[in-house]
């Protein structure tokens, strides 16, 4: 599994939920198997996403993510990514 974590900031929280909502699909379709966003500020949102592989992960994000800039009033503030090595449930 690998995981990406991204930071945004969004001009409006309902359209941020719209949006995550709208793109799913195309990131299942491109390996994504599970998607989480936090609420980090007022207008803020930290997402974290697993995917099947790097390999996959990296043919995909890039569409990804502009499917997602698309969105009026979003904005990418930071992003990360790595191998997931433990989860505990």
């Amino acid at each position: 599994m690998f995981a990406t974590f991204t930071d945004l900031e969004f001009d409006d929280m309902d359209v941020a939920k719209k949006t995550a909502t709208d793109v799913w699909s195309e990131m299942k379709e491109a390996a994504a198997t599970d998607f989480r966003a936090t609420q980090t500020g007022s207008n803020s949102l930290r997402t974290r996403t697993l995917w099947k592989s790097q390999e996959e992960c990296e043919a995909a994000l890039d569409k990804i993510r502009a499917a997602g800039s698309s969105a009026s009033g979003m904005k990418v503030v930071a992003t990360l990514s790595g191998d997931m090595v433990m989860t505990l449930d």
